[in-house]
Order: structure tokens, then sequence, then C-alpha cells
């Protein structure tokens, strides 16, 4: 009797371990950005960036900074300015989106340390928000970016 509870036990513990990693599995897949939601106007919402350290180097938060990204077929571009209306960044370029995430291939920019380069990032939609974090010239960044146009609206 004691071998038969110990193998059911066995059991349940691998099942709950299948369920759960097929839970997670699910819900990545749900979460994961594809090239069809990406597509159309976003605005950032709030930003977080923290050096290696995990120290925070800057931050972007009630609108101090505006930025707006476009989606569009296989190609994004982005300008950055201040509430005011001063120019502080742009950039354009393709961009592809799978399971492992969103990528950008800069090939033009206002920044000369961006040009050519090629970004990877997390990605995840929720309705009309889109959570981009990953590593950007050594800064971890975490941007929060409301649709605005496009598949959702």
């Amino acid at each position: 009797m004691s071998l038969q509870l110990s193998r059911t036990k066995s059991q349940i513990r691998l099942c709950s371990t299948l369920c759960a990693l097929l839970i997670i599995s699910s819900a990545s897949a749900e979460n994961a950005c594809s090239s069809k939601e990406l597509q159309g106007s976003w605005e950032l919402q709030s930003a977080i960036y923290r050096d290696q350290s995990g120290k925070v180097v800057a931050e972007i938060k009630d609108q101090q900074t505006k930025s707006r990204k476009l989606i569009a077929g296989r190609h994004f571009s982005f300008i950055t300015w201040a509430p005011d209306g001063k120019f502080q960044v742009a950039a354009s370029g393709s961009f592809s989106a799978d399971a492992n995430g969103y990528h950008e291939q800069v090939d033009a920019t206002s920044l000369p340390r961006l040009q050519g380069k090629t970004y990877h990032f997390q990605c995840k939609i929720s309705g009309n928000n889109w959570l981009h974090q990953g590593l950007e010239d050594g800064i971890q960044i975490e941007e929060h970016w409301l649709r605005v146009s496009g598949m959702h609206n």
C-alpha cells in the first residue's frame, strides 16, 4: 500500500508540473507579439531605464517626454520630443516579431550610436497596451506604449 501511495503522489506531482508548464506556455503564446498585432500608432505612456547594476538612470512619466511609434507592414519609425515640441530623437527601420520577441533593425536615425544596430526586446500585448523591454546599449529598458490607432481601435 505504501508503494502504491508513493507512486500515486509521484504521478500527481508530474501531472501538476506538466499542467503548470502548459499554462505558462499558453500564457506566453497569448501575450507574445505578432507583426499583425503591432500594426498601428503607439504613444509612450511611461518608461524606466536601468544600468547594469539595476540603478534607475532615467524615467519617463506624466508625459514629461513624448514619443510616438508607428508600425506599418514590416517597418517602424519613432519620434521623441519634449512637451514644448522640441525635437529629441527619431529613428526608422525594419522590424520583425516572433515567439522570441520584437526585433528592430535601425536604418536611419538622428543618433549616430543607433545607426545600423539591431535590438531584441521582450514583447507583450494586452488589448491596446504594449510592454516592450530588453537591453539597449547596456541599458535595461521597460517601455509602456498605448495604441492610439490601428488593429484594436
